[in-house]
């Protein structure tokens, strides 16, 4: 015998079951029928959804944390190889190629000739590569920044910089 039979439903009511056989009392509570084991699935679904969504958030701050020491190493690539080029130019020397030691990174510089203007005035691209990061020659290191300036030579002068016309070559 049931206390609440169809109308309870119909009217939107959440409805408990009563079978008055078998309790002391003569009540107990009996699920609807369909309805065994619905906690434990919805359970299992909460807990995956949590488990997606804190692996999203995890690689999420993994990722900008990989961002940001990426940038890091662009900026001193970039200040490196501009020391590298302020270091050639202000050497009496200025070879070719040439290859020096800043803060424990290696910055490589070459000054190639782009055009004779006359017989004592030559126009010079300056380029200065620095790598962050590498452990050998091979290695491409964490970044790398090339920039490149224009200087001229007059007569026997060291190579003078044409005002600070550097392009970024990544």
């Amino acid at each position: 015998m049931h206390v609440c039979s169809g109308r309870c439903e119909a009217m939107g009511y959440v409805t408990m079951w009563w079978n008055l056989e078998n309790r002391a009392d003569g009540l107990e509570a009996v699920s609807p029928p369909g309805r065994k084991g619905f906690a434990l699935v919805a359970v299992l679904v909460l807990l995956a959804a949590l488990y997606l969504g804190a692996t999203g958030i995890f690689l999420a701050a993994r990722a900008e944390l990989r961002i940001g020491l990426s940038h890091a190493a662009s900026n001193q690539a970039f200040y490196l190889a501009e020391s590298g080029l302020a270091t050639w130019l202000a050497s009496s020397l200025q070879p070719s190629v040439a290859t020096y030691v800043v803060g424990g990174e290696t910055v490589s510089v070459r000054g190639s000739v782009l055009i004779r203007v006359d017989s004592v005035t030559v126009l010079y691209r300056i380029s200065s590569r620095a790598i962050v990061g590498a452990a050998h020659a091979g290695d491409p290191g964490l970044a790398s920044r090339e920039i490149s300036l224009l200087g001229v030579r007059i007569r026997s002068d060291p190579v003078v910089a044409l005002g600070r016309t550097w392009s970024e070559v990544y």
